[in-house]
């Protein structure tokens, strides 16, 4: 038994559960750097260039030791080495400079508007500069600095990228589209992207990765068809590929590195809690380079996680097959034991109905697809980072804990309670009070009467009530505050809805007088179907109408007040709906409840694990709730 935590972690190992991690090798920090903008490896390893929103670009030999430092008078936005060690410098200061492997200018040129980007072949036979608000992606003299040439975009260009090879240029605009070049400058593809292009990069053979500010990694072919869409936490902020094209690491604006094989597999993940801002590979591929918002460069050891990730792709494929061939024995062995104990009768029996079991199954099948499948999958994707078609990274028990630290969630806990207390008396005492005023009217056409009348408001729909509801809190033109002027108390006019100190009663107020119709229907029956019997006796006996409803009416309506309890607790702990339509959780956080965080995490930020931890968190509440109501609220026939 004391193996056994260890041989589940192997299992989990095998299957993909637990993810993998990659060892910092060293860590560099640029005084008064600020954001890293751009990193570029020398063909040959042997050096680093760092861009920085502090004016400096910094060149690293391997060991990570400064060999020079170079300063503009504004942000430098990229720089590019090349592999006899030339260094290309854009800047916000208007100018494209280039330093030789010393830190000796060979060059500087004046471009009169920004620089946003630069990029060279590493041999600088091809070399593209990016300057603002202008259409055209200008082609550099990489010996005099002068430009040699423009291709023709025709949008605004944001970026640019050139192969390792020069056989490729890949433009980025800010009307979301790719324009795929050759080295010349010929224009070869254009391609649409799903949202604003933040980075991109492209490989010698032609394959591009575009990240977007919706949180995209977009890869495509040199054909310009789609090869994957990779889903990650937040904006993307940059993209490269490894050297030999096989890995691609990613940095996003919540802090976060990946690391995805060519087909948008993810590798590897970690967060370094500052805004990432750049990645670039080594030449050899076993060494990412990760700058952030802070002035740090990360030099991060991933060889052994994209080899430990092929190997076990290859171990999951095993252990899938292992599990597969035991599960057939398993069932070879079941069916033997039937055999012996004579049991196989039964697959007869099902053959015969199987008509009855084929006319079954489209309502079986449709009751797991939509109901028992999603609740499984909340509960088990709870445990994990999720984002549907894209990263599913297991964390354990982390979400749980970030719910316990989540401001929102506590102020949602006191509001929710709140709400129990009183929709529990909504529900309850409102309906029951009617339907014990309609009982007792001596005509039945009366009874009848009022109970259509009441039942006739269903066909309101909720949301066009709701809506009535919120214009009768208008401060401007509402029916309350103008109430409240025409009766002369104008001064306690109020912006109800607006105001956090009412906004969370007003919500409560809603619906008066609380006549809820399935309540008032549920109680209505309870009482008709006490027997008129045991009435007659106790009036018989000298008991007055309100002894009759505390002694016999609330304790014959108990199976009735436990089935409301239940609903109004399931009701009230889930719904967002009404406070989602009238105040949308404000303001400020006075009307928030745990279901419209769950909603946001879901809808808005796209953090379906953490919505789903709270989902699974609403559910043992409610189970919790339901059994004690079970267990202490007995019915007549218990």
């Amino acid at each position: 038994m004391r193996r056994t935590p260890q041989i589940l972690l192997a299992l989990a190992l095998l299957i993909g559960l637990v993810p993998q991690y990659a060892a910092a090798q060293g860590e560099w920090s640029i005084e008064g750097a600020d954001d890293i903008t751009s990193i570029s490896a020398m063909g040959d390893g042997s050096r680093i260039a760092i861009g920085s929103h502090g004016s400096k670009a910094v060149v690293y030999d391997k060991e990570g030791t400064p060999l020079y430092e170079k300063e503009a008078n504004n942000v430098i936005n990229a720089v590019d080495l090349l592999d006899d060690g030339t260094l290309l410098v854009a800047s916000d200061d208007r100018h494209l400079y280039a330093y030789d492997s010393e830190g000796t200018p060979l060059w500087d040129a004046d471009m009169k508007r920004q620089v946003k980007s630069v990029s060279a072949s590493e041999d600088g036979s091809v070399i593209v500069a990016v300057v603002q608000r202008v259409n055209d992606l200008l082609f550099m003299n990489g010996q005099t600095g002068e430009q040699i040439g423009a291709a023709a975009i025709g949008a605004t260009m944001k970026t640019a990228q050139v192969s390792d090879n020069g056989q490729w240029v890949l433009a980025a605009t800010a009307d979301q589209y790719l324009h795929l070049l050759d080295g010349t400058g010929k224009p070869l593809l254009k391609i649409g992207a799903s949202g604003q292009i933040q980075s991109i990069d492209i490989t010698g053979d032609g394959d591009i990765a575009a990240g977007t500010s919706d949180g995209r990694v977009e890869l495509f072919t040199s054909d310009g068809e789609p090869a994957g869409n990779i889903g990650i936490q937040s904006s993307v902020s940059a993209v490269a590929f490894s050297k030999d094209g096989a890995s691609l690491g990613v940095a996003d604006l919540t802090g976060n590195f990946y690391i995805f094989d060519s087909s948008g597999k993810q590798l590897w993940e970690m967060k370094v809690g500052e805004a990432g801002r750049s990645v670039e590979f080594s030449p050899d591929s076993k060494t990412m380079y990760a700058g952030t918002d802070d002035g740090r460069i990360l030099q991060l050891d991933v060889s052994s996680v994209v080899a430990e990730a092929k190997s076990q792709a290859r171990m999951r494929i095993i252990a899938w097959t292992i599990g597969a061939a035991a599960a057939i024995v398993l069932v070879l062995l079941l069916l033997r034991w039937m055999q012996r104990r004579g049991k196989l009768g039964i697959f007869r029996e099902i053959w015969r109905s199987k008509w009855i079991y084929l006319g079954l199954a489209p309502s079986f099948i449709l009751i797991f697809t939509f109901l028992y499948f999603p609740a499984f999958s909340g509960l088990f994707h709870s445990l994990y980072q999720w984002q549907p078609g894209g990263r599913t990274t297991y964390i354990g028990l982390d979400n749980f804990e970030r719910m316990i630290h989540d401001p929102y969630v506590t102020k949602g806990l006191v509001n929710l309670l709140i709400l129990i207390v009183t929709g529990l008396i909504k529900s309850l005492i409102p309906p029951l009070i009617v339907a014990e005023l309609i009982y007792h009217l001596r005509s039945k056409k009366l009874q009848y009467g009022f109970r259509t009348a009441f039942t006739a408001s269903m066909i309101i729909p909720s949301v066009a009530g709701l809506l009535i509801w919120q214009n009768f809190y208008d401060p401007n033109m509402g029916l309350f505050n103008n109430f409240l002027h025409l009766i002369g108390l104008g001064s306690w006019a109020h912006g109800w809805l607006g105001d956090p100190d009412t906004a969370l009663w007003a919500l409560i107020f809603i619906g008066f007088p609380f006549v809820g119709i399935l309540q008032l229907l549920v109680f209505y029956a309870g009482l008709l179907s006490i027997s008129n019997e045991l009435i007659e006796s106790a009036r018989m006996d000298g008991a007055s109408l309100p002894r009759i409803i505390r002694s016999i009416h609330l304790p014959l309506l108990s199976g009735q007040f436990k089935f409301l309890i239940i609903l109004g607790l399931i009701g009230i702990i889930q719904d967002f709906n009404s406070i989602l339509i009238v105040t949308a959780g404000g303001p400020m956080d006075s009307t928030y409840v745990p279901a419209l965080q769950m909603y946001y995490a879901a809808t808005k930020f796209n953090d379906l694990g953490y919505a789903s931890a709270l989902g699974v968190s609403m559910f043992a509440v409610i189970l919790v709730i339901t059994v004690i109501n079970m267990k202490f609220i007995k019915s007549a026939e218990e």
